[in-house]
């Protein structure tokens, strides 16, 4: 471009060089021209073509500034939908704008390091925008043109169309398309720079493969205890609190131990409270380079798992730069605190909280005991955007009496009401330890005068740093079965440790299990066991021919049931309940089992698998941690992240998982409706892309009379 412009311009002066001499040819002779010998300097103009420096920016909707670019559900997968929504902070709504040359810009998110990608280099109009691999395409490359009013447009270079707000609808959710140019409100942003990191919570996880974490073993919150890398499962372990002390400068304290991430020589450790000062070891720099990039202030050397491995319990260091720094880049990324789930709660005066002998009655008191590992001493922490609920054993929240506001105000169960007397913010404590503010009263939840006597008042107090306001969280199972409490029958759905009261024992299965199944086992004191349906379960056994089961149970347990049914079933297309494809399997049985109409069109045996996707998410949300597997999920399947927008793309198989890595599903026409171990099918299948829950109010005993 550059010789171009020189070679136009030297044509340009030798015409008018021409004119001058042709007027007058003395002149012309005096000059004595070697045009071969003639040199113009013409300014490099490569870099007045970067408008915007590289570093990481807010993207804010300039009609609505409140609304900014987003990946949605914060999705590290490729695939992961680009739209807007609200300012929350999170390094979802954080991208990294580069230039590349010739006037175009990469921009990577920096939740997961993935670029911003027009679909498959498609020009069309409303082609969707979403996170893609780094493969240098043109549909990752966008100009930045900025406007008059100092908003700019993204211009992608695939189709010279711009990032467009679908239908100019400024609301949570709404798509990012491309869209013919038009410098419309729809396609007019605002650039705002911001700093890498959020503060607050975050887990930080290895940049190539999100499914590992940095962790420091919660069960060990002594001094020098060493980072290491762990499979990631949500725990504290696995969750940082990062504080800004400079431009791009943090420190990174451990929930473990509310110690900071600090350098001694090679080893990274958990160092100090919260009491220690900011030095150079326990700061870090923080930069850029296809993920975070963090370098310790001390020693300029940068954070570095210990031979790029995956292996659980590797130790994390600080080492020179690598070549490609694949071992030192990572993915950082707000988190709840606390994930939701059954939890002990001890205080440093070694006591439990305890709900007292009053049950499941409104005002029963808050207390601390000895630990037992009963019912009575778990408790179900469940975060909403105003503060934690933690709910007793009866599935009653804790709150402050009356929400009022003085020190010594009692802590009991009541009815969820919605007041913030019923919520609290948890707060990070040295050791390990949690103090829990009431979002009503500000105040903290304290064992009253400290007392490490069993059966203590549990009250709220203004914080004072004690023992008795610092309680330690251990992940706990809730027992499930029925069971009987002051003559009120309860029961705990064993999936979701729910606990709902007023079961009734009255159901076929008691009177007849040789035809009905037993699907729950009772003791001599009346209180059941669940276990999974099986084939045994069904008297009218599998396959096209057999009959459709009468159901027991929940709507997982009945969903099986159905799904067992239909084992042997060939594969064949609108042929229910003698032939499946497999969303059509999907859809039978999750239909008759809840009631709910799991498709959208009018056949119930039809292929429907985005819709179902799409209710899936829009109703319980979608995993893919395959841990977290349950009896009953549904499971897709097909080219990993590419099920986006409401549509299936390069999702192309759908089943139902049963148990121990086993899974039912219609799988092709050699082998029909049949069970299939996860791992072995994703070879078949392609990705395990996503799985969740259908089901609606999974806490109910669906036990009929």
């Amino acid at each position: 471009m550059i010789k171009n412009r020189k070679i136009l311009l030297k044509i340009l002066i030798i015409i008018l060089l021409g004119i001058v001499i042709n007027c007058n040819k003395s002149f012309a002779k005096i000059l004595e021209i070697d045009w071969n010998k003639i040199e113009f300097y013409i300014p490099e103009v490569e870099e007045q073509l970067q408008e915007i420096k590289d570093g990481v920016y807010t993207v804010a909707c300039a009609k609505d500034n409140n609304y900014v670019l987003d990946i949605a559900w914060n999705s590290l997968d490729w695939g992961g939908n680009l739209q807007i929504c609200k300012r929350n902070g999170g390094s979802n709504q954080k991208f990294y704008i580069s230039y590349e040359g010739e006037g175009y810009y990469k921009i990577a998110n920096v939740s997961s390091a993935l670029i911003i990608d027009v679909e498959e280099s498609k020009k069309e109009n409303g082609t969707n925008i979403r996170q893609w691999e780094d493969n240098g395409a043109d549909a990752q490359r966008f100009k930045i043109i900025k406007n008059d009013d100092g908003t700019y447009n993204f211009i992608a270079k695939c189709s010279d169309k711009a990032l467009d707000v679908n239908g100019g609808i400024f609301e949570e959710g709404t798509n990012i398309q491309q869209w013919e140019y038009i410098n419309s409100d729809a396609q007019k942003f605002n650039l705002e720079e911001t700093e890498f990191l959020p503060e607050g919570i975050v887990s930080i996880k290895k940049a190539t493969n999100y499914d590992i974490s940095l962790d420091i073993d919660n069960t060990t919150p002594e001094e020098g205890e060493q980072l290491q890398i762990w499979q990631e499962n949500g725990s504290l372990a696995q969750r940082f609190g990062i504080h800004r002390v400079g431009e791009n400068e943090v420190r990174i304290r451990t929930v473990a131990s509310g110690g900071w991430l600090t350098a001694k020589g090679s080893k990274v450790v958990q160092s100090g409270n919260s009491k220690t000062p900011v030095s150079n070891a326990n700061t870090w720099e923080v930069s850029w380079n296809s993920g975070i990039i963090l370098k310790n202030k001390e020693n300029d050397l940068y954070l570095d798992i210990k031979g790029d491995s995956e292996k659980n319990g590797t130790k994390v260091q600080v080492s020179e730069k690598t070549e490609n720094q694949t071992s030192q880049r990572f993915l950082v990324n707000k988190e709840h605190f606390i994930e939701d789930g059954w939890y002990e709660i001890t205080s440093a005066l070694g006591t439990t909280l305890d709900l007292d002998h009053a049950g499941s009655d409104w005002g029963a008191n808050i207390l601390t005991w000895e630990k037992n590992d009963q019912n009575n001493q778990k408790f179900n922490i469940k975060y909403t955007d105003e503060g934690y609920l933690i709910y007793s054993m009866y599935g009653l929240p804790i709150e402050v009496k009356d929400g009022k506001e003085h020190n010594g105000a009692n802590v009991q169960q009541w009815e969820e009401n919605g007041d913030l007397c019923q919520k609290w913010w948890p707060k990070l404590l040295d050791g390990g330890y949690i103090g829990f503010k009431n979002a009503k009263t500000g105040k903290y939840l304290d064992v009253a005068d400290a007392s490490a006597e069993l059966g203590a008042n549990v009250q709220q107090w203004e914080e004072n740093g004690s023992k008795a306001q610092m309680w330690k969280l251990t992940p706990t199972e809730f027992t499930s079965g029925w069971f009987s409490q002051n003559g009120v029958m309860y029961c705990a759905d064993p999936v979701t440790g729910e606990l709902v009261k007023n079961c009734t024992r009255v159901d076929p299965m008691m009177t007849d299990p040789s035809q009905y199944g037993s699907i729950y086992d009772f003791d001599s004191e009346g209180r059941a066991t669940w276990h999974l349906p099986t084939v045994a379960d069904l008297p009218g056994g599998t396959g096209p021919s057999a009959p459709i089961p009468q159901l027991v149970g929940d709507q997982r347990q009945r969903t099986l049931q159905l799904a067992l049914s239909r084992i042997g079933c060939p594969y064949k297309l609108l042929e229910a309940p003698t032939g499946f494809v497999c969303d059509g399997l999907t859809a039978w049985c999750i239909t008759n089992a809840t009631g709910i109409k799991f498709k959208d069109t009018n056949r119930l045996d039809d292929q429907d698998m985005s819709w179902q996707h799409k209710y899936i998410r829009e109703h319980n949300g979608l995993k893919t941690d395959i841990s977290q597997l349950k009896a009953g999920d549904i499971i897709f399947w097909g080219d990993s992240g590419r099920i986006e927008n409401h549509a299936t793309y390069g999702a192309r198989h759908i089943s139902i998982y049963y148990h121990d890595g086993i899974m039912i599903h219609a799988a092709d026409e050699a082998h029909g409706v049949c069970e299939g171990r996860v791992q072995d099918e994703i070879n078949a299948f392609g990705d395990l892309i996503d799985f969740g829950s259908p089901y609606i109010d999974t806490s109910k005993c669906e036990i009929p009379n």
